[in-house]
Parts: structure tokens; sequence; C-alpha cells
């Protein structure tokens, strides 16, 4: 699921260290008879049409119309754009085949119910010689938009129908277009609801990736959304003493939490680094002041008893557990689901973004509001998920051990999905597989929020690499990967897991990496501080003498 929280900043950013990049052994592929229409028609099948083909040699691709996705790629190498849809299953999907192909496939995830070509996200593939895909999931709408799931076949395809027929067709096309040369590795890069469709992917069919890259999945649909529905209850009536309105308020809050959970990992770098330290140790009536006197920063006591209950996991009045609740250090987001609007924006998450889920895909229909909400949603949104299989709730991974590798991340900081319910997935994977560490690691980045990113009063390393995270930092639409060099699979979390996949090293750390403007063109950056990353349940210790900026002064423990 999740929302993809900061759509207007979308900015596009070989292997020399560690991992060198090249093709798979065999040699690289050049595409056949050419990038034309008429070839493309020539080799789809019945019920599929070709709507676009373009060979692109300016460095730059978009699709006129896509709601969802409207931001060019940038930076591409000479490739063949096609946009092929399923004419019977009413989807569309969308492939760049570099002219030098070096027989790897990339599929590329989604976000939120954004419907729509994910172009900017596949770039960083083209840029690497594979051939990119991605679905646009059966329709078409924007951020925040849960209006159009009005069928069943609608919703079948959101939920993996569209991503599974576009990838299985996808790489046949890609086969032919290179003079039959097969594809050697498949890979899978998507955050939140790209993370769902991975893992949703590998449960449905072991054998259609070698490896895959799952940020923050939002794998837990028929949970998820029922608990963003019970956040909204907590916070209305948006009258109410412990309605919580102001962004300021989260953002009094987060300081609050990072001014006394920073150094109780030992260490004092404006990052909350030890969750469980905090929720141990944080008092949070420190926020508590005379709100006559500063209304943008006091917090009242109903307020408070608010954010203790947004803290807390989602359990039902009966006892059951539904969903785990968010956790300290991720309040500067915390606006996401809970910033008020007018009743009839559509902005209004409070009233219509959780709301809509229920009256869509839950078919309760336009009439029901939020503040109709009980617990029975729960029950409801489990029966009707059997129907669509949107959950990714199959823990035992089963033959994907034998031959694939997954490389999971979230984010400590992370309010949309928060990353307990992630820590949640990967430890019941554990106990229907045992130990994983042959095949699966797993990765919290202190400070990090949903996907991407960092609140700047905290500028913790976050950069890995990671679906969508190249789109964030400048010079626009011109580049791939980790920015000034740090391109290799030490930094990378995509080319980590193609070294482990395809040489047998396995990820014993990643290194993120934070930047800084230079200038007010803010296209211009420096690395401010790296920090390696490690496997769960390891953490990076500082060596006491080296400097906090620097990766080296840091071992994982």
């Amino acid at each position: 699921m999740a929302i993809l929280t900061v759509p207007g900043l979308w900015v596009l950013l070989s292997f020399f260290a560690c991992y060198a990049y090249s093709a798979p052994p065999a040699k690289q592929a050049r595409q056949s008879a050419g990038c034309t229409e008429d070839y493309f028609k020539g080799i789809a099948p019945s019920g599929i049409s070709i709507e676009r083909v373009e060979k692109v040699t300016s460095g730059t691709f978009s699709e006129s119309g896509d709601i969802g996705y409207p931001s060019f790629a940038g930076g591409l190498p000479s490739l063949c754009a096609v946009i092929v849809k399923n004419e019977t299953a009413n989807y569309r999907f969308g492939m760049f085949l570099p002219d030098n192909w070096n027989s790897r496939f990339l599929a590329i995830g989604s976000y939120s119910f954004l419907g729509g070509i994910n172009w900017l996200d596949m770039g960083p593939g083209a840029q690497y010689g594979m051939a990119s895909l991605s679905t646009d999931t059966g329709h078409s709408s924007g951020q925040g938009d849960l209006t159009w799931p009005t069928t069943q076949d609608l919703k079948v395809n959101w939920a993996y129908q569209a991503l599974e027929g576009s990838i299985i067709l996808g790489k046949t096309l890609v086969e032919s277009y290179y003079n039959n040369k097969s594809i050697a590795y498949s890979y899978w890069s998507g955050c939140s609801t790209g993370g769902r469709q991975g893992l949703k992917q590998i449960q449905r069919d072991p054998d259609m990736f070698d490896g895959a890259l799952i940020g923050a999945p939002a794998w837990d649909t028929k949970h998820l959304m029922p608990w963003i529905s019970k956040l909204a209850t907590w916070n209305l009536p948006e009258d109410a003493a412990g309605s919580i309105n102001d962004t300021n308020l989260f953002s009094r809050l987060q300081a609050e939490v990072v001014k006394q959970c920073d150094s109780l990992d030992g260490v004092q770098d404006n990052i909350v680094s030890s969750l469980s330290a905090c929720r141990e140790h944080f008092d949070i009536s420190k926020i508590r002041c005379d709100i006559t006197t500063n209304k943008t920063s006091c917090w009242t006591q109903a307020q408070i008893d608010t954010a203790q209950k947004m803290y807390t996991d989602y359990t039902t009045e009966d006892g059951k557990f539904v969903y785990s609740g968010m956790d300290y250090s991720s309040e500067a987001d915390w606006g996401t689901y809970l910033t008020p609007a007018g009743a009839n924006d559509s902005n209004n998450v409070r009233r219509n973004f959780d709301a809509e889920y229920e009256r869509t895909f839950m078919s309760y229909g336009s009439d029901w509001q939020i503040t109709s909400y009980n617990d029975s949603v729960v029950a409801d949104a489990e029966v009707r998920d059997e129907s669509i299989q949107c959950t990714a709730d199959q823990y035992d991974l089963g033959s994907f051990r034998t031959k694939g590798k997954i490389i999971m991340y979230g984010g400590l900081a992370d309010s949309v999905v928060p990353v307990q319910h992630t820590t949640l997935y990967y430890n019941r994977t554990i106990e229907a597989m045992g130990n994983v560490d042959d095949f699966f690691r797993y990765f919290q980045i202190p400070g990090m929020g949903h996907c991407w990113g960092t609140p700047s009063n905290v500028k913790a390393p976050w950069m890995i690499g990671g679906a969508g995270q190249a789109a964030q930092m400048p010079p626009y639409n011109s580049g791939f990967s980790v920015p000034l060099g740090n391109n290799n699979s030490r930094h990378d979390a995509l080319l980590a897991l193609i070294d482990w996949v395809e040489n047998n090293n396995a990820v014993s750390q990643i290194i993120a990496s934070e930047f800084n403007f230079t200038d007010s063109t803010l296209q211009n950056i420096v690395t401010y501080r790296q920090r390696p990353i490690c496997p769960y349940p390891q953490t990076a210790a500082w060596d006491g003498q080296g400097s906090q900026d620097d990766a080296a002064s840091w071992q994982c423990k």
C-alpha cells in the first residue's frame, strides 16, 4: 500500500569497487529486427495490443497522461521503450529495452494505490543494462485516490494479476526482441506497495525471480487499512480535546523523542537507533504545557493520551492483534494519515483515504462514513481479502530458498508502514522456516522514513539504492544508484543483491549515505555522512575513536 509521501519531489539523480559491473557470463545481446511497432505487433499473442514503441536516444522518456507517475525518466542509455496492453484482462505495462542488454531482467513495483506505469523507477535498471518492466496494475489513478476499485477484476489486477501477467508476457517479449536469447537472471525492486507485490509474487511463484529487493512492504493489506481507519477514529471528531490537528505538534513530539532517545544507543548523533530503549525510557509528559500561550508546540493531556494509543498495537476489544503501532522517531510524518482538511476535500485522509478502502475494496458503499468504524471491519476485511488476495501473508517461502535471495529493508522512522510490522513478517518467516540467513536478510535503517528520506533535524544516512531512492537526489533525472561514486555493491542494495545471487557473496552490511545540498538550486550535493546498515538483529556500533560520519568507524555487531 502506502502513500507516496513526496510526489512533487521526484528527482532522479560501473560498479567500481567490490563488485565490477558486468554482464552475466554470456556476451551482451543487441536487439533484433528493430524498435518498431510493426515488429512488436508481429510477436504479440492474441488479445495483446501494442500502444507505443519509441526509440529513445535523447536520454529521457515520459508518457503523457500517466496520472500515477507523471515524472519523466532521465539519464537513459539508448533503448527501446514499449507500451503493451492486455486487452482481455485490461492492464498495461511498459518496458525499457537497452541497446546493450546484459541478459538481466528487472521488474519494478508500484506505490500506494497509484495507477500508472512507473517509468521513473525503471530508469536505474536501464542504466545497468537490464531490461526493465512496470505495470499500471490495471487502472489509472493519482495520489490518495481509492475511488477506482469498482469491480472484482480491478481489485484482483491491483492485488497481483496485472503484475504477474505483465512479467510472464514481458519476459517472452524481451527474449524475442534480443534474438531469442534467454534471460539469465530476473530481479525485483519495490517499496511499500512494491514491497508487498514482490513478496506476493514470490509466494505465488517461487521461480519468478532470482533476487528481490523488498522495501517497507505493505504486506498485510487486510489489517493495514483497518488500522489506518482506527487511527482516524482516535482523532475524531476534529474538534475533540484529544484530536491532533497541527503538524507542528507532530514535529514537537518528534524533536522531544530525538532529545530523550538519541543517546540511548551510546552515541549522540541526532538519530534514534535503539527503539527498544526509547520505548522503555521515553517520558511523553515533557511535551505537556499551557496551550493558551503556545498552541503550536504544547500538547494537552488528552492529545498525549491519543498519541499513546498510536504507539500501541491495534488490538480488538476481544484482544485480537490487528496491526503494529507507530514507533518512536516516526512522529514527523504522522500527518500523512492525520492532517485534517475540509470535509469535501479529497485530501482529507481522515474522511476519505482510509474510508474509501471500506467503501470500494470492501464494498460498503459510497455512504459509509469513518465514524461508523468498529472492530467488525477487521473481520470483514479478512473475509473479503480472501477473494482478492492482496495480502502477502505466506511465511514459508518454500522452494524460493533453494534458488533465490531476498534483501528486505525498513526505516525505523517509518510511520506509513510501521517498521514493527515489517519486522513481524521477517520474524514469522523465521518461525516458519528456521534460520533464513542463507537466502533472506533484513536491514533496519535508523532515522529513515517510509522508503526514503530523513527529517532535517536527524540527517541520518538512508540512501542504499532502494526503489525510488535515486529519484530523491539531484541532479534532476540524470542519474541512478547512489550518487558521488557510490554506485557499487557496498553502497547499492540492488547491486549487493545481484552480487549475492550471481557470485554467492552474502550481504553482511550495506553502507547508507546522506547528503548536503551545496547551494540554493538544490542541484549540487556533497556527502554528509555514511554508516553501515546491518542485517537484523545486528546493529552498527561506533568504535569510539573515528569520525561518526565515516562508515569505517562503525562495525556490525
